[in-house]
């Protein structure tokens, strides 16, 4: 009996077998083309996304008047760093040799720094007074994109931290950052209005003709890139927020700092920086 039809199925299946291992093959190939141009289409859609939100941040800043950018030999007010220094565009209140350095960033809205003032404002700048640190104040107005729309009086933060930099030409440091602080209004992101900001310079001490310096300062915007530099300088030293303070460049517990007693001890202990 002949062989020859059993070898014949046989082939048929092999060579069917043969075509289905070739065809899966294929497939797989097909799958993965897809699967890397999909990949890749994904990324690119992500990517995409990203430059977006990068773009439409810089806008928001843009549109908020909450500027960025950092020029490097703006005009910064009598006696106030530049930017070669550790801490750099920081209002120095009082530098005192061999001791450390407290810097403390601050928004002249933010309501929890109006209320460090009024708890410890004043024991702190005695601690420089003494001769205990060097305090550094550094403003920052973070929180003028979030009133911008809604404030009747916009950007008040970098308005306020400008005239501040009026008022320490005028020799009224101190006085108008107290000021400023003590007279906040109820309402967050009510802001300042022109006349209060004068008014603030009346109480600081600003009277005659360094009156009329001070306005045309304020008017001529003579401090806004100062203000802008500090801004950014707030961004990109990653600060989480205000008030906050570091001591010789170490960020101090925010319950160290709401304690006067345990905010001394830290202090005591730390090197000259």
């Amino acid at each position: 009996m002949s062989n020859t039809p059993k070898e014949s199925k046989r082939t048929t299946k092999e060579k069917a077998a043969a075509a289905r291992a070739a065809a899966e093959a294929e497939q797989r190939k097909r799958d993965t083309r897809v699967r890397l141009i999909g990949g890749a289409a994904i990324l690119v859609v992500v990517a995409l996304i990203i430059g977006l939100g990068v773009w439409g941040a810089k806008q928001n800043n843009s549109a908020s008047g909450t500027p960025s950018g950092t020029v490097s030999d703006a005009k910064v007010p009598t006696g106030v760093n530049g930017s070669a220094d550790t801490n750099a565009w920081a209002v120095p209140y009082k530098t005192t040799a061999g001791k450390p350095t407290l810097a403390i960033w601050e928004d002249f809205q933010c309501p929890s720094c109006a209320q460090f003032e009024t708890s410890f404002g004043a024991a702190v700048q005695k601690l420089a007074d003494d001769g205990k640190v060097t305090l550094l104040y550094r403003p920052t107005t973070f929180l003028d994109a979030r009133f911008v729309a809604t404030s009747p009086n916009p950007n008040s933060s970098h308005k306020a931290a400008m005239a501040w930099g009026c008022a320490i030409d005028a020799g009224k440091l101190k006085e108008f950052h107290n000021t400023v602080f003590a007279n906040q209004p109820t309402t967050e992101g009510d802001g300042y209005t022109d006349a209060q900001i004068t008014q603030f310079a009346q109480t600081s001490g600003i009277t005659g003709t360094a009156l009329t310096t001070f306005q045309k300062c304020v008017t001529d915007k003579t401090y806004d890139q100062w203000v802008t530099n500090s801004f950014t300088a707030f961004g990109d030293e990653g600060v989480p927020g205000t008030p906050t303070a570091y001591l010789n460049g170490t960020e101090v517990p925010a319950a160290t700092l709401q304690d006067m007693a345990a905010l001394e001890k830290l202090i005591a202990a730390a090197p000259a920086s």
